[in-house]
C-alpha cells in the first residue's frame, strides 16, 4: 500500500516556532526479528526523540549534567577545603537541547542504548527525501543507523542513561494501516501513522544477527510532539491478534492507546475494517475510557503488571487486558523540555492477553468478537524530578 497524503505530511514534520525553545517530537518504530541462530523471538525499537532544538544546535546538551567541571584549581581548592571550591561543585539549571537516537529490545534481557547529538547534526536530505541524524537514516519506508555506547563510556557519563550495547539496523518497511493524529490540540499531537506495519530486514544486537520477516514483524509507528511528554504516561498497542471464536488469525486487525491528555486516553481500534476510534474531539463527550496499570503477584509465575483497558464508544464496549511479566520489563528514562532535572520514566515490556467487543442490546451485553493479544507493547510512565527529596 502507497503512504498516504495524510501520512506523507508527518513523516516530514519536525518542531516548528515557540517548540523549538520549549518543546519535544518523538518518533518511534517497533518490530520483532528472530535470532538467525537460535531462533528466538525478540521485540525491538528505534526512537527519535528531539528536545528544544533551537536552543543549542551546535552542542548536544543534557540537564541532567548539571555540575560544572573541576579545573586543576578548582580541584586544589576542593582539596583544601575552601569557599571557592563549594561555588565550583553548584548546580546549574540547564534546559536539554539535543537529538537523541535511542534503540534496544525488550524481554528477560532487555536494554536500550543513547546517541545524543547536536540539533545541527539532523536535517532533512531534499534528494532522497530521508531525515539524517548523524549516520543514522529515517525515511518513509526504510531506516538504517547504529549505536554504541561502551561501560567506559557510561562511567565517564554516566548521564546518558541508557545501558552498555552495540545495535545496528538495515531495515525496509511498508505500513498497511494507518490512521490520522487521535490527539491534535495546543500544539500537541499524538498519532499512529503505522498502527500497523510490516518491516523486513536485518538487527544486530550485541554481535548476534536478527532477521525481521514480514508476516511475523508485528510492526508499528508512532509520533508525537508538544511541550512536554504525557505525565503520567500509559500506552498500549499490538497487531498480532488471534479470534478465539474462529480460531483464524485476524490479518487486518490492530489497535493503539496512549495518553493520558488531560487524563484521558485516544484509541484506534480497527477489527478487521471496522474501526472504534476515540479522538480528543470526543473523548470528553459521550465516549468514556477507563484504564489502570497495577502490579500482580503470582506465586506461580512470579511479579506480574496488569494493563486494563474498558472502552465504552455508544452502543459498544471494548475490554482489553494485558499482562507484561516484570523480570521482562525496564525503565526507560527522556528529559522533560523544561529542564529541571526533570525525566519521564517509562516502564515498559512486551505483554500478551484478551480483547473482546460486546455490542449494547437493551441492558445486556452481545460478544462480537473474542481475540487472544500477542507481542503487545505495554507501558506507563510518571515524571520525576531527579535529586528532589
Amino acid at each position: 500500500m502507497a503512504t498516504s497524503k495524510i501520512s506523507k505530511r508527518f513523516d516530514h514534520y519536525i518542531l516548528r516556532g515557540k517548540l523549538r525553545q520549549e518543546g519535544f517530537e518523538r518518533w518511534r518504530y517497533v518490530l520483532s526479528a528472530v535470532n538467525k541462530i537460535t531462533g528466538e523471538e525478540k521485540k525491538f525499537f528505534i526512537e527519535l526523540y528531539i528536545v528544544n532544538p533551537g536552543i543549542s544546535p551546535k552542542v548536544a546538551v543534557l540537564s541532567q549534567k548539571s555540575r560544572l567541571a573541576l579545573s586543576e584549581s578548582d580541584l586544589q581548592y576542593a582539596l583544601a577545603g575552601t569557599s571557592t571550591a563549594a561555588h565550583a561543585n553548584d548546580e546549574i539549571e540547564v534546559l536539554p537541547s539535543y537529538v537523541l537516537v535511542k534503540a534496544g529490545v525488550f524481554g528477560a534481557s532487555g536494554k536500550h542504548m543513547n546517541k545524543f547529538l547536536a540539533s545541527s547534526q539532523f536535517a532533512f536530505v531534499r534528494n532522497s527525501e530521508v531525515f539524517k541524524a548523524g549516520d543514522c537514516i529515517f525515511g518513509d519506508k526504510a531506516l538504517s543507523g547504529s549505536v554504541l555506547v561502551s561501560t567506559q563510556d557510561l562511567r565517564v557519563r554516566p548521564e546518558l542513561l541508557c545501558n552498555a550495547g552495540t545495535m545496528s539496523w538495515d531495515l525496509k518497511f511498508e505500513r498497511v494501516i494507518e490512521s490520522t493524529p487521535l490527539f491534535n490540540i495546543r500544539n500537541s499531537v499524538w498519532a499512529p501513522i503505522g498502527a500497523k506495519v510490516l518491516f523486513s530486514g536485518l538487527i544486530n544486537l550485541d554481535g548476534q544477527e536478527y532477521v525481521v520477516l514480514p508476516k511475523n514483524s508485528n510492526g508499528y509507528i508512532d509520533k508525537g510532539w508538544g511541550t512536554r511528554p504525557c505525565s503520567p504516561y500509559f500506552h498500549v498497542s499490538s497487531s498480532k491478534l488471534t479470534s478465539i471464536i474462529s480460531g483464524k488469525p485476524m490479518v487486518n486487525s490492530c489497535f493503539a492507546l496512549e495518553g493520558e491528555f488531560g487524563g484521558k486516553l485516544c484509541a484506534y481500534i480497527n477489527f478487521e475494517g471496522v474501526k472504534y476510534n476515540i479522538q480528543n474531539r470526543k473523548i470528553f463527550k459521550k465516549n468514556m475510557i477507563i484504564h489502570d496499570c497495577s502490579q500482580l503477584t503470582d506465586n506461580a509465575e512470579g511479579d506480574k503488571v496488569h494493563w486494563s483497558v474498558s472502552i465504552h464508544k455508544g452502543k459498544f464496549v471494548i475490554d482489553i487486558d494485558l499482562y507484561c511479566r516484570g523480570e521482562e520489563m525496564f525503565v526507560r528514562d527522556y528529559e522533560m523540555p523544561q529542564g529541571k532535572r526533570g525525566l519521564l520514566k517509562v516502564l515498559g515490556g512486551t505483554g500478551t492477553g484478551e480483547i473482546r467487543v460486546y455490542k449494547k442490546i437493551k441492558k445486556n451485553l452481545e460478544l462480537l468478537e473474542h481475540a487472544t493479544v500477542g507481542n503487545s507493547i505495554c507501558e506507563f510512565g510518571q515524571m520525576e524530578e531527579v535529586g528532589k527529596s
